[in-house]
């Protein structure tokens, strides 16, 4: 087997660390070849000020963990990360909107709203840090769009998370959400 350049191997190394890595220097043909060999995928895809970003996914669906090793390490959202990921991708993906982007109040205030109670205490480390950090959202004209890492899902967990939107959709306090 051919070992990979350097290049190559440091580029993989921060795809995983990090959601994402600019396209900008990166022999993305190597490194897609590279991901290939360990049965992962990276994924070109355009960021809002229209530079390339390179996102390290699966081939195919992503693998179930595993007890037995070696131990695929995993980054499992917490509980409440992942009902501010459905909420965040809802709104922005509800079709009686055309947002591209939403922003933190919207957030809370739909939660609010879906719940009862306000979210503030876990909706706001979600929002700020782990969804961030995940490459799930990213910061866009005062509010937060679809990071890198969502806009490269795999067809399953769209349909996961489309799922979950509609769900959030038939709510009947859906309607009451405000615009801005």
């Amino acid at each position: 087997m051919i070992e990979p350049a350097q290049d190559v191997v440091l580029a993989l190394a921060l795809l995983r660390q990090r959601s994402c890595v600019p396209a900008a220097g990166v022999r993305v043909g190597d490194v897609e070849r590279a991901a290939d060999l360990a049965g992962r995928r990276v994924h070109v895809i355009e960021d809002s000020d229209g530079s390339s970003l390179l996102v390290l996914g699966w081939q195919g669906t992503e693998p179930a963990a595993s007890p037995q090793p070696p131990r695929l390490s995993r980054r499992v959202l917490p509980r409440m990360a992942t009902r501010t990921l459905v909420v965040v991708h809802a709104l922005l993906t509800d079709p009686r909107r055309n947002r591209a982007v939403v922003t933190t109040s919207q957030v809370l205030a739909t939660a609010e709203l879906l719940m009862g109670r306000p979210g503030n205490s876990w909706l706001l480390p979600a929002v700020q840090e782990t969804l961030p950090e995940a490459g799930l959202i990213a910061a866009a004209h005062g509010g937060w769009r679809a990071g890198p890492t969502m806009q490269a899902w795999d067809a399953p967990t769209r349909d996961v998370m489309a799922h979950a939107a509609r769900g959030l959709w038939q709510h009947p306090n859906w309607s009451e959400i405000p615009d801005a």
